[in-house]
């Protein structure tokens, strides 16, 4: 694990060590975790993907 010293999302300072070591501060790390399970909501299960002709 790497030590980083600001957030890789928003570039503040990192102070906490938990913080430091996962690279982001809590709000972004809250804010890309909501991102991800809203990505993961969207996403069409395989069987309801239309086959197109290259499948």
């Amino acid at each position: 694990m790497s030590d980083v010293r600001r957030c890789t999302v928003c570039g503040r300072t990192l102070r906490d060590p938990a913080s430091r070591a996962r690279g982001t501060g809590p709000v972004c790390a809250r804010k890309l975790r909501k991102l991800c399970k809203k990505a993961r909501r969207q996403l069409l299960p395989v069987a309801d993907v239309p086959a197109g002709p290259y499948l």
